[in-house]
């Protein structure tokens, strides 16, 4: 049997509490090796996990990534825009293509009579004047 070491954290309240467990649960972790115990003089949870030596270190960033917008988010948050700069940077004819696909599509959702009375086309000015003579 493999041995096996207890990851822990401290949450406020039982919402922090399940959302930590759902993180574990759902990236693989076993429900039956989790256990939640609540704090006697407040309305805070511990949680204990089982897991393997070598688990330990996920099981313990997924019971601390509670906080929504926490210092290691904002670094990763600036990680990938970085990276997106810097892919932008060494592909500017895919990033051109891309703004040109972009303008095709928003010039072709405009509806035409929009399109040519912009324009100044003297055949939409004649077609509005007969619609408006019919009219009449």
């Amino acid at each position: 049997m493999p041995q096996t070491t207890v990851a822990t954290g401290t949450f406020p309240s039982r919402k922090a509490a399940d959302q930590a467990v759902q993180r574990l649960v759902s990236s693989g972790f076993a429900r039956n090796s989790i256990e939640l115990h609540r704090h006697d003089e407040d309305e805070g949870y511990d949680l204990e996990i089982r897991t393997r030596a070598e688990n330990v270190k996920r099981a313990q960033r997924l019971i601390h990534a509670s906080s929504p917008i926490s210092a290691m988010s904002m670094r990763n948050m600036g990680h990938m825009a970085s990276g997106a700069v810097e892919t932008a940077r060494s592909h500017p004819l895919i990033v051109l293509g891309a703004g040109l696909l972009a303008g095709f599509v928003i010039y072709n959702l405009i509806p035409r009579s929009s399109q040519e009375q912009a324009r100044g086309n003297p055949s939409a000015r004649s077609r509005q004047r007969s619609k408006r003579a019919r009219h009449r």
